[in-house]
């Protein structure tokens, strides 16, 4: 800056010293002066150039990202293999005999109509035809029309859908697999795919598969079901105009499919036949060859003008019409197919249409594990429908089963519903339906889990007796509406007794740790949060996991394949109806290969077998109607709320089995006793006649024990002195590290309070009507010896819950004091004397009890305390009659009382 433009700065400014240098001076702008064009030219540069970068960068960051995702994601998923798909040869299944030697059990029958052609089969005309109207530039691209998806991409981007674009390529691809849904990730992949299959395959390869599988229409798949379907000859013998009534059938066989019976409205609002749709597709197709060179124009006129023959109408059976009786199924064929299909789906992401065409016409060969006498016996008894002849409101009552071999871990049998079976591949109720288990899901994920963590025994005592009161009553209700009060684990099983198990689950287990077991032990398809219906549906809860009110329900198969894993030593085994599946050349394409796990310890596993084998064979056991003649047989009952679902889940040492028992459509079993336990017993007893009778297996360690079965504890002397006349000890076996870990307290001194009382039995204590209380008043000082009995009330508390009452309340201490309070015996005077009642004067007789057995002379004898004189010992002699935990001072309601030194319950 010179010094002349120093005189430009007001007078007020500062000068600058003059001995700074130029080069130091900040720049100033000149005043006066505007940017020039220079400048701004530059600054435009700059900054196209930086959004030029910014783009560049941009756009190599999203190729990287583009270029890692189609390596990683795409690619991996691109290959096809054409080659593992041969349709050609009748597809066989397999049983293994006796002497391990594989026999044919049936071959596999196909649901559409599908004929295999080769490529020389095929008229030239009918390859044209396909070409022409479905992909115009297919002898010229490599699997995509870059033209036509750019057109579709165009579309999505303007408000359209990215469907469209297809090549022949594209479309064999889409009917192969099982990929159609409409997303972008989809079409990208479809794109890399198709661009493998014409590199791999080649042009005619790829039109011979599309011709081969194409839908026609009338269950036809393929031009060569097609040619006999309509028109009644071999597909070399098709015409011109022939081949372009089959291929116009393939832009939408209900429209354009000769034998469809829907009338569309023309564009002048007539409405037209299929037959009618199909002559008008047709000759489109005809101009599009004429037009593209195949035809002539003399081959054009001839095509349009011959009148097409249409052999018949479509005569395709419904799916519910019956079937000849050498072209049925069994019910475990079916399930084979079913599984195969589901597995190659899986495996190899083929299409329902190509995966059914494989298994009828691809020369599969599938090595089944169906036992062919125990499937014979178990149709023998589910085709007698008077096994099971109930009816409700127009339904017949239904059941089905599933039983597998403990042995090899497969599914031995299976029937899918009661009565002659008449159609293929119908709805089978032992592996679709899915029903709530109701009790019989308890010792999967009630009882299991608390064994397997140490929690209980089954000589754990638990209150029977409500958990809550839920919607203003008391819940959980047992079948009977009783409440025992005090019982064992053992006693809670055999009856199912859904209070205990309601704790077991709630208090000890916890609803996620049962769930847990339940689906990674058992693998039962339980829900942990799905919307169905509209609503959020979890089965992490104790309603259904303690008593079997599932959200959506279990299979019979299902349940067997969970059960035995009991006798199994806690083995689970995936139970397979199929161990492989190879190809018409020996290839393997399903290798159904499975390893054991150990879902439970063996000792948990002979925890249940011994729990559930005395529901079948023992006293008051719920499952009774199971038991087998001359077989050990273990088992668990399950009725769910509405009685609208009756289960028996039973097995022996050599099968297991499950039956469920309902209506199709749920309404009330009005069956005597558990119908589903007695068609349990009609098909397992032949099953297992002439097998030798032996037991579940038995790990070492156990050792006997006696516990007190009011408490769990080790019983002391005050046990046998219970009010129920009968010593309230039982004995067990348990292994060593399950002994009982405290000494009974129920029966003794507890805080101070003595519940052993002194009575005179000379002197019953009366209700307002005279009628005996089932109490005495404590003895005195002058009652003989001989009328006196020293009784060990029980110790505990319970507090009410919905105001219900247990059947052992009567024998709790404080239940004694509130009747007999402390007055002593009013019976006897100075000298022990009582009245005798046989003497019409009143006399005086010595206080003996002429019987012994320290009663009243001349009367009934109440005798040891049973509630009524004379009237049933709901607790009977040495039995189990209750469940429940020792509630300690403090504990809440519901609440099982658990030792702070070990960890468990008290009682355990």
């Amino acid at each position: 800056m010179s010094e002349r433009n120093y005189s430009s700065y007001s007078s007020q400014e500062e000068p600058r010293p003059r001995s700074r240098s130029r080069s130091s001076r900040p720049s100033e702008p000149r005043r006066g002066r505007k940017p020039g064009k220079r400048g701004r030219g530059r600054t435009v540069l700059w900054v196209i150039g930086t959004l030029l970068l910014v783009a560049v960068t941009t756009s190599a960051l999203m190729c990287c990202f583009a270029a890692v995702y189609i390596r990683n994601t795409i690619l991996p998923q691109a290959e096809l293999d054409l080659s593992s798909i041969t349709l050609n040869e009748n597809s066989v299944m397999y049983y293994q005999d006796d002497g391990g030697q594989y026999q044919v059990l049936g071959q596999v029958l196909s649901d559409t109509s599908s004929q295999w052609v080769n490529d020389e089969e095929i008229p030239q005309y009918l390859k044209d035809a396909a070409v022409a109207i479905e992909d115009r530039r297919y002898y010229t691209h490599h699997g995509v029309d870059w033209w036509r998806t750019a057109q579709a991409v165009v579309s999505m981007f303007t408000g359209g859908d990215i469907q469209g674009g297809s090549t022949i390529t594209q479309q064999t691809i889409k009917n192969l697999t099982k990929k159609n849904e409409v997303t972008v990730t989809r079409k990208v992949q479809e794109i890399f795919t198709a661009l493998y299959v014409d590199e791999t395959y080649g042009k005619d390869t790829v039109l011979l598969y599309y011709l081969n599988i194409i839908p026609l229409g009338a269950g036809c798949e393929g031009v060569g079901a097609a040619a006999q379907e309509y028109f009644g000859k071999s597909v070399s013998e098709l015409s011109l105009a022939e081949s372009a009534s089959i291929i116009a059938i393939t832009n939408n066989p209900s429209q354009y499919g000769p034998y469809s019976l829907a009338k569309v409205a023309n564009s002048e609002g007539e409405m037209w036949t299929a037959v009618q749709w199909n002559k008008y597709r047709q000759e489109v197709i005809l101009h599009e060859m004429l037009d593209q060179g195949y035809i002539s124009q003399e081959e054009y006129d001839q095509a349009v003008a011959e009148e097409l023959h249409f052999v018949g109408v479509n005569s395709s059976s419904s799916e519910d019409a019956p079937v000849e009786a050498e072209n049925l199924y069994s019910w475990y064929e079916e399930v084979v197919i079913s599984d195969v299909w589901d597995d190659l789906q899986k495996e190899y992401n083929y299409s329902d249409q190509v995966v059914s065409l494989m298994l009828s016409k691809g020369g599969l060969r599938i090595y089944t594990c169906i036992d062919p006498e125990v499937q014979a016996q178990a149709e023998a008894v589910y085709e007698d429908e008077s096994n099971l002849n109930y009816t409700s409101g127009g339904q017949r009552l239904q059941s089905a089963i599933t039983i597998i071999d403990n042995e090899t871990g497969d599914v031995a049998a299976v029937v899918g519903r009661i009565g002659e079976k008449e159609i293929n591949r119908g709805f089978n109720l032992a592996t679709n339906a899915k029903r709530q288990p109701g009790s019989s899901i308890k010792p999967l994920t009630a009882y299991s889990p608390a064994l397997e963590m140490g929690l209980i025994t089954p000589y754990t005592v638990l209150p029977d007796y409500p958990y809550q009161v839920m919607g203003g009553s008391a819940w959980p209700v047992n079948v009977d509406g009783r409440y025992r009060g005090q019982t064992t684990v053992l006693e809670a099983v055999k009856q199912s007794f859904n209070t205990v198990a309601v704790r077991v689950v709630a208090d000890l287990v916890t609803p996620a740790k049962a769930f847990e077991f339940g689906t990674q032990r058992f693998h039962l398809p339980l829900i942990s949060d799905q919307v169905i219906n509209g609503q959020h549906k979890t089965d992490i809860d104790t309603s259904p996991l303690a008593l079997g009110g599932l959200s959506v329900g279990v299979s019979t198969r299902d349940m067997a394949n969970a059960f035995s894993t009991f006798p199994n030593n806690g083995i689970y085994r995936q139970a397979r109806t199929y161990t492989r599946v190879e190809d018409s050349n020996g290839n393997v394409l399903l290798d159904n290969t499975r390893e054991d796990e150990q879902a439970i310890k063996d000792t948990t596993a002979y925890y249940i077998n011994y729990m559930l084998t005395q529901v079948v064979s023992g006293a008051n056991g719920g499952g009774s109607e199971a038991r087998l003649s001359g077989m050990t047989a273990a088992g668990k009952t399950g009725t769910t709320d509405s009685k609208d679902n009756r289960w028996f889940v039973g097995y022996t040492p050599y099968y297991t089995a499950a039956v469920w028992v309902g209506y199709e459509t749920p309404a009330r079993v009005q069956a005597p006793g558990n119908p589903a336990a007695q068609m349990w017993k009609k098909v397992m007893q032949p099953v297992h006649e002439g097998l030798e009778n032996r037991d579940f297996s038995q790990p070492s360690g156990l050792v006997a024990i006696s516990y007190c079965l009011d408490c769990g504890g080790e019983p002391t002397a005050a046990c046998q002195d219970d009010p129920r006349g009968s010593a309230r000890i039982g004995t067990g076996y348990v292994f060593a590290e399950d002994r009982p870990s405290f000494v009974c307290t129920c029966h003794s001194l507890e805080e101070g309070s003595n519940s052993m009382v002194r009575v005179c039995v000379d002197d019953p204590i009366l209700d307002e009507n005279g009628e005996f209380t089932g109490y005495y008043r404590l003895a005195g000082p002058n009652c003989p010896e001989v009328s006196v009995r020293t009784y060990a009330y029980l110790n505990l508390e319970r507090p009410s819950v919905g105001g219900a009452w247990a059947e052992d309340s009567q024998y709790f201490y404080s239940a004694y004091l509130a009747a007999a309070g402390t007055t002593a015996c009013t019976v006897h005077g100075e000298g022990g004397l009582v009245v005798d009642p046989n003497d019409p004067n009143g006399g005086l007789v010595p206080g003996t009890d002429p019987d012994g057995s320290g009663g009243q002379p001349g009367t009934d004898d109440p005798g040891d305390i049973t509630g009524q004189p004379g009237g049933d010992d709901p607790g009977g002699a040495g039995s189990s009659s209750s469940s429940g935990s020792q509630q300690p001072a403090g504990s809440s309601e519901g609440d099982v009382a658990i030792n702070p030194e070990t960890g468990r319950p008290y009682g355990y």
